[in-house]
């Protein structure tokens, strides 16, 4: 039994000794046997001490003299952070690069502190109707190419309930045309549902 130990141990010294060796000439650890953090989940709850280590070993070097310790800190400025570390320009460039599963477990915990966007609203007058002089210019810019009758209220309301499913989904606008924003979008499906009395 001894006899079969010692070789192991030896194999595990000689792995050991060599990823010494090449981690002092500039490779990581982290390069030479993978990464050793998995991405979370999707839609998994990724906590502080999860992210602390990431922060500590790959930002500390730059942002020494910032509190990084402090979720709450972080947190102020979790969305120019946020959009750092998914751009790259975060660690800097030269100064520490992320594995996939701490750029994703990072990005991660950041999403869940940046706040959520306020949805979308449609353009409505003082009595909270959209009017069709709200959906004209939409409709002149992304849908009178193909549908030029669409300029006319009376002509798009005939087809309100088709031209509403045909946006929901995505068919219309063409995408030659350009996509609708979120509130271009919102506020032609409102106008839409309004002449059908929903």
């Amino acid at each position: 039994m001894k006899k079969r130990i010692l070789p192991l141990l030896l194999l595990g010294s000689a792995i050991a000794g060599t990823i010494g060796i090449l981690t002092s000439c500039g490779d990581s650890e982290e390069s030479l046997m993978g990464p050793g953090l998995a991405a979370p989940a999707a839609g998994a709850r990724v906590e502080f001490s999860t992210v602390q280590p990431i922060l500590n070993q790959k930002c500390m070097s730059c942002h020494k003299d910032d509190n990084y310790n402090d979720s709450a800190t972080i947190a102020q400025g979790s969305g120019s952070f946020l959009a750092a570390v998914q751009s790259g320009a975060m660690p800097a460039p030269g100064a520490a690069t992320l594995s996939p599963g701490q750029k994703a477990t990072l990005v991660a915990w950041l999403q869940s502190l940046a706040p959520a966007a306020a949805p979308p609203t449609p353009i409505v007058d003082a009595s909270g109707r959209v009017e069709f002089s709200s959906v004209l210019p939409i409709v002149r810019e992304k849908c009178a190419t193909c549908h030029g009758s669409y300029t006319d209220s009376a002509r798009l309301s005939s087809s309100a309930a088709a031209v509403q499913h045909a946006v929901e989904i995505g068919y219309m606008p063409d995408p030659s045309v350009g996509e609708l924003t979120a509130v271009e979008k919102i506020t032609l499906l409102t106008w839409l549902k309004q002449e059908q009395g929903l």
